[in-house]
């Protein structure tokens, strides 16, 4: 995984196995390389694996189970929901992008409409 600069590390890991579940790649009940072991495939520190396994146990995402390790979330609507969560976050990023270009809600909605027309 390749690192931008514009977002804390931990949160880009955060966002990518929230990714993972919602793609399906990570399924319920799946267990996750140790702390160690992830810090180790992600060329980070352990404390930022720590934080980022913590964030996501608390969000519902993951589950620890003592002395086996840690899972993914066995809800039955968790990649749902994470679909919804990342699809309002990339559509709030798009949206704060093309204000800042100075276009209106009107011009915004036209320029998607435009876009989707050529999938």
């Amino acid at each position: 995984m390749r690192y931008n600069d514009r977002e804390p590390i931990y949160l880009q890991i955060m966002n990518e196995v929230k990714a993972q579940v919602a793609l399906g790649s990570l399924t319920p009940g799946m267990q996750l390389p140790t702390i160690k072991e992830q810090a180790a495939i992600m060329r980070v520190n352990p404390n930022t694996i720590a934080r980022v396994y913590a964030m996501l146990e608390q969000a519902g995402v993951l589950a620890k189970q003592k002395g086996l390790g840690t899972f993914v979330g066995t809800s039955a609507n968790l990649a749902k929901r994470l679909r919804q969560e990342l699809a309002e976050t990339t559509t709030s990023r798009f949206v704060s992008e093309m204000s800042r270009l100075g276009l209106s809600a009107a011009e915004i909605q036209e320029h998607l409409r435009q876009f989707l027309a050529h999938l």
